[in-house]
């Protein structure tokens, strides 16, 4: 919600007949197109999706997740909480979902943003966003909206703080909301391309479920969640310098963001993002682009993966190279103090028993590294580990590293190794394997021999999802955090949708200095790492703050 205090300001509706609007030729922060799940319902190529999403615990989790999102606007704006007007705001999100949507953000540096958020309605819908918007709009802004003049269609409420008008009007089937200073232009241009017999948006392939176009720095910026005194809001004004600036890497955005950078720029800094989704029946299909604020400096050297560690027989399989430079300049790992770092990691997954995912990494130095990370273990392991009275590393006496010892439903364990001489460090959740049969690279070629490929995944989502839970409520357990309930929805949900997850594959290149682009290839468009860490996400008690992990109370 955009909102604040209250005075005069412009409509849309004043635009002169045939005038484009200033607005097209702003910089786009965001621009999104979401097909709706009637219209997936209506095809196909969502068939499997469909499945999973009709599930009952599917929809026991929907309903969960926005109940949430609708009692969300009154803490996040520091308002007293009105179940009245929740009640109202919830099925306009039934709506979200459901319904074909288009949302645009467009911003000059230094100036206000604008917004408008464009869904396709029947009358008796939009008669519903009509009356239950401008009502939780007066309950979290004290304030009342101001029906359109006769003849025109909708409300605008007026405001002291940016921005200062926010208004509701409606173009043929589309209700608009938007939200501007004084005078929203976004809506002008959507009239006017309505006017002129064109589609309200452009959109690259019309066979996409899911288009997103982002600017992440301005957009964090334009919705800052930051302290602000109650009578204040998200501003859309004035975000713009703090992005520029986060773009540019300079400023105390960077600063205090604790993050690794290369140079003076922060890696994680992204100056746009392109995502499409779409499906072929059985998958969804996610391609994407990611373009950096300056080169990468990546470094992809040859893979070198520990073949003989790693049995044939996998759930999952994971590579990573070129990270080297950014690692180095991390503060992450030079505060270890532990030695050069790696360039290149392999992750693995064995199918049985839940604790059997391992990795490993070549590096020159790798006994001198891992000997300097068990004296840091120990020294520290008091403090990440509150639960040491039941489990602890210890210095193994069998091998140069460290090894679990308490709590028997996992051993994690992290050593020195050499393989066709050449160093690694080895570790996982669960004492070393030898594989019965080593694993052939013959399956990775079409990948591997790609000089540009950054990063690999491929893994069946099912036994993966039900792993990364195993160990995320282990890992709960040693380090004092609570789990997640087994009772809860999103628990549920991950346990009932497991065994209907294929194989997933995700690939990243790197094509060109600045831009990494990726595809994947997937039951539900998520690997079970990600499924694990949405479920934690839709558990928080701040929901749509935080992780349950991290927001929970700590068990007694």
């Amino acid at each position: 919600m955009l909102l604040a205090g209250a005075r005069p300001a412009q409509s849309a509706e004043n635009t002169p007949p045939g005038q484009t609007p200033p607005t097209a030729s702003m910089p786009i922060v965001a621009r999104v197109h979401w097909s709706g799940m009637k219209q997936l319902s209506g095809g196909t190529n969502a068939a499997s999706l469909l499945t999973i999403w009709n599930l009952p615990e599917s929809r026991r989790l929907e309903q969960q997740t926005l109940d949430k999102l609708s009692l969300a606007p009154w803490p996040l704006l520091h308002r007293n909480l009105d179940t009245n007007a929740a009640a109202l705001l919830r099925p306009l999100l039934d709506d979200l979902v459901a319904g074909e949507s288009y949302l645009e953000i467009r911003q000059v540096a230094n100036q206000p943003a604008e917004l408008a958020l464009a869904i396709r309605l029947d009358d008796q819908r939009a008669a519903l966003w009509q009356t239950n918007l401008a009502a939780v709009l007066e309950s979290l802004t004290s304030l009342q909206p101001v029906p359109a003049p006769q003849g025109s269609y909708g409300w605008s409420l007026k405001k002291h703080h940016s921005p200062n008008v926010i208004e509701l009007t409606r173009i043929g089937a589309w209700t608009i909301v938007g939200a501007a200073e004084d005078f929203n232009g976004l809506i002008a241009e959507l009239r006017l391309r309505t006017h002129r017999a064109l589609p309200p948006w452009n959109v690259r392939n019309p066979g996409d479920w899911l288009e997103a176009d982002l600017d992440p720095a301005r957009l964090a910026a334009v919705f800052s969640l930051s302290a602000r005194t109650a009578g204040e809001v998200p501003s859309l004004a004035g975000a713009g310098e703090g992005a520029h600036r986060a773009v540019e890497g300079g400023g105390d955005e960077n600063k205090s963001s604790g993050r690794g950078e290369v140079g003076s720029k922060d890696i994680f800094t992204l100056n746009r993002l392109h995502l499409s989704a779409t499906g072929d029946v059985t998958n969804v299909l996610l391609n994407g682009t990611v373009d950096f604020p300056e080169p990468l400096a990546l470094e992809l050297k040859p893979w070198n993966i520990p073949t003989n560690l790693i049995d044939e027989h996998l759930s999952g399989f994971t590579a990573i190279r070129g990270f080297q430079p950014w690692l180095a300049s991390s503060p992450f790992w030079t505060n270890l103090q532990i030695g050069p770092p790696p360039d290149q990691i392999c992750f693995w997954a064995m199918p049985g028993l839940n604790m059997l995912s391992y990795f490993a990494t070549p590096l020159p130095e790798a006994s001198n590294t891992v000997s300097r990370l068990t004296d840091l273990v120990l020294r520290k392991q008091y403090r990440w580990f509150p639960t040491n009275g039941l489990s602890k590393f210890e210095k193994s006496a069998a091998f140069n590293g460290l090894e679990w010892k308490g709590v028997p439903y996992m051993y994690p364990f992290v050593l020195y190794t050499n393989i066709n001489r050449q160093s690694f460090i080895f570790g996982g959740a669960f004492q070393p394997i030898p594989p019965a049969l080593p694993l052939s690279l013959q399956s990775l070629q079409a990948v591997l021999n790609r000089t540009n490929a950054v990063y690999y995944d491929w893994e069946i989502t099912g036994p993966r999802t039900e792993q990364w839970l195993y160990m995320g409520q282990f890992a709960r357990l040693v380090c004092n955090k609570d789990q997640l309930p087994f009772s809860a929805p999103a628990t549920l949900w991950l346990k009932d949708i497991a065994p209907r997850l294929g194989a997933s594959l995700t690939v990243i290149t790197q094509t060109g200095p600045n831009q990494l682009s990726f595809t994947r290839k997937s039951t539900i468009g998520f690997t079970g790492i990600e499924l694990n860490l949405l479920a934690d996400w839709l558990e928080s008690p701040q929901f749509p703050i935080g992780l349950h992990t991290f927001l929970a109370p700590p068990p007694q």
